[in-house]
């Protein structure tokens, strides 16, 4: 059964005392960015961990073709980059803002540092990335098992961003069908579908979640 207050990760800043989260605030330098405007471009190799501190961003693929494979939605509070830190690997990824949002960058030596001195930022890193990459498992399965339909609705729900409020994702129809690698006609008939069962609204490069629980409950009956 799907529960999707068991499918969001919980943010990094969530999970770290305000003193943690304010030492790692005087140790990272601070962007404001505009709504499109790029975080980090995939191949760029500038090794560090990203927190969002206010706004939301979304991170990707785009193949030789234009297309766009969505493979994150990411808000406040959460990180990105955590792997450039303990790997030799470029950034893997094209992230860009979404909204007026504000990005605290904090380079790798200084966030090691942190954690050699204090075990609490890793824990909290640690429990985060774990979820999110459950959470890639889940999206993996519902790939491999789901009609259309039903696989589209929990895209939406593990993507959504969390919080009390009726979650918006802005990007393209054609981003998500991109990244469910299906057609952008097959895309808008799933989303139409949806929004007929008053479970979505489709708006010009958005999509608004009505409500999460009726949604969750739909794919359940789905599912079973």
């Amino acid at each position: 059964m799907f529960d999707f207050a068991r499918f969001q990760a919980t943010p990094f800043f969530d999970l770290l005392p305000q003193d943690c989260v304010a030492r790692l605030r005087t140790e990272g330098h601070r962007r404001t960015l505009s709504d499109g405007q790029y975080v980090h471009s995939r191949g760029d190799d500038n090794p560090g961990i990203s927190v969002i501190e206010d706004g939301a961003a979304q991170a990707g693929i785009y193949s030789a073709d234009g297309s766009f494979v969505l493979t994150s939605y990411i808000g406040p509070g959460h990180t990105f980059g955590d792997f450039t830190v303990f790997t030799n690997l470029p950034r893997t990824h094209d992230i860009s803002a979404v909204g007026p949002t504000t990005i605290l960058d904090v380079p790798a030596s200084r966030f090691k540092a942190l954690c050699d001195q204090d075990p609490r930022y890793m824990q909290a890193l640690l429990q985060t990335t774990l979820m999110r990459s459950h959470l890639i498992l889940e999206m993996l399965h519902a790939v491999r098992s789901l009609p259309l339909v039903p696989r589209v609705a929990k895209f939406l729900l593990i993507l959504a961003p969390g919080g009390p409020n009726a979650p918006t994702l802005r990007f393209r129809q054609t981003d998500l069908a991109s990244t469910l690698g299906v057609s952008r006609a097959s895309m808008n008939r799933a989303l139409s579908k949806l929004e007929t069962r008053s479970l979505v609204d489709r708006g010009y490069g958005h999509v608004k979640i009505r409500d999460r629980q009726a949604l969750a409950t739909w794919l359940n009956a789905q599912e079973s």
